[in-house]
């Protein structure tokens, strides 16, 4: 009975440890966004008016483990704090098409008859 129990607890805390520090992850995940990332999500997202009312609950809690996590992740955030995130953010360059206009320029016709 006590080795089920310590069983229980066990897969518990392992469950909540992968579930927690989630903005973290999906933030360290894609392209360099500065320092504490996740914790930083997490704020936006609860500030945001248009994030519902089931997942401000779920962000609050998940707020001091992503702040955790970023900790750990600092050395990480530092190595890759000299990287240009321009390149590797879809978002980012589509953002720079839409501030460049594209002129596309007439082709004279050819005439292939001859």
């Amino acid at each position: 009975m006590k080795n089920c129990k310590v069983l229980l607890l066990l897969c518990t805390t392992l469950g909540w440890l992968l579930l927690t520090g989630c903005s973290s992850l999906m933030t360290h995940s894609g392209p360099y966004q500065g320092y504490y990332s996740g914790a930083k999500a997490n704020i936006g997202m609860l500030q945001d008016d248009k994030t519902g009312w089931l997942m401000k609950p779920l962000l609050a809690i998940d707020l001091p483990f992503s702040a955790f996590l970023d900790t750990l992740l600092l050395p990480y955030d530092y190595a890759r704090s000299d990287q240009d995130s321009a390149e590797q953010s879809p978002k980012h360059r589509i953002e720079q098409l839409d501030k460049k206009p594209i002129v596309i320029l007439p082709t004279p016709d050819i005439d292939h008859d001859t």
